[in-house]
């Protein structure tokens, strides 16, 4: 359902983010995101000037990912940058490989390539990238017939790690915690 009737206006900017979660053959997962800035009409920076659509930053992020969320390596590339050193600060990401994503994922991104060591805007689509990443490996295809039926029967009994109040759903005294996951399940007092 889109948003309700807005004012008149004119569009001024539009950022594209875009994060894809791919299954490799070697059982680990790549997390690609992708930023992509653009202004309708032609604009000038410090150092450079852009035509009306050309993109303002053009920024890419690669993390592998093992089936225990840990990092294997991260790989950036800024195709544009917003100023001319920008791409100098795509090695920097290397640094996120060995961190584990869960509790604390933004604050030690924020240590790694935080900071003026990054991209404010990779650094930004880190917190985006976890969460697709969690959503690529905590979700398991649905398997066809009698499999579906015992799958269904193999529900975990307790959140994933790092899930628990997380939002409204996952809070330790919701009904959705206290149907599926009667085990992490806390009244409300």
């Amino acid at each position: 359902m889109p948003l309700s009737q807005a004012m008149e206006r004119e569009q001024i900017h539009n950022r594209t983010i875009s994060i894809t979660a791919y299954q490799r053959t070697d059982g680990l997962v790549d997390v690609e995101g992708h930023i992509l800035d653009i202004k309708p009409f032609s604009h000038h920076l410090l150092d450079s000037h852009r035509a009306a659509g050309e993109p303002v930053h053009d920024l890419w992020l690669r993390l592998t990912v093992d089936q225990g969320m840990v990092v294997q390596s991260a790989e950036a590339k800024l195709d544009v940058g917003a100023h001319g050193i920008c791409h100098l600060v795509a090695p920097n990401f290397k640094a996120l490989a060995g961190l584990k994503i869960g509790p604390g994922w933004n604050r030690m991104v924020r240590e790694r390539v935080g900071h003026g060591k990054g991209c404010t805007h990779l650094v930004e689509m880190l917190a985006q990238m976890a969460t697709t990443a969690m959503q690529a490996m905590w979700t398991e295809r649905a398997p066809a017939g009698a499999a579906r039926e015992a799958a269904a029967d193999a529900t975990p009994k307790r959140l994933p790690d790092g899930m628990k109040n997380t939002c409204f759903t996952y809070n330790d005294d919701s009904e959705f915690v206290r149907k599926y996951f009667p085990d992490d399940y806390r009244a409300a007092e």
